[in-house]
């Protein structure tokens, strides 16, 4: 059984001179960390990731969905266990 993959997306996390960062490059920046992550992991049917998206204004939530249903069809996707991320903190995508 493959084991669950964590990838946190807050910018501080992820990105080295992100206090120069407009918010939409940050978001821009963000979602290009998003595909990379579902690229690295593309061939492992049933592999499941949670992206930690922070439970903020709902901006990156609302992209990262956006991107799964246009980009990626076929992948599942939920909101991530609220007693590991709380309430809307993460979705956890579901290779297929």
């Amino acid at each position: 059984m493959l084991q669950s993959v964590v990838v946190d997306l807050h910018i501080e996390k992820i990105a080295k001179g992100y206090s120069r960062f407009t918010p939409s490059d940050a978001i821009i920046y963000q979602i290009s960390h998003f595909d990379l992550s579902l690229a690295k992991y593309r061939g492992r049917r049933g592999q499941k990731i949670d992206f930690i998206h922070g439970s903020g204004a709902g901006v990156l939530r609302a992209e990262l969905i956006k991107r799964l249903q246009t980009r990626y069809p076929g992948y599942k996707y939920e909101d991530a266990p609220f007693n590991l991320y709380g309430f809307q903190g993460a979705i956890r995508v579901t290779i297929f």
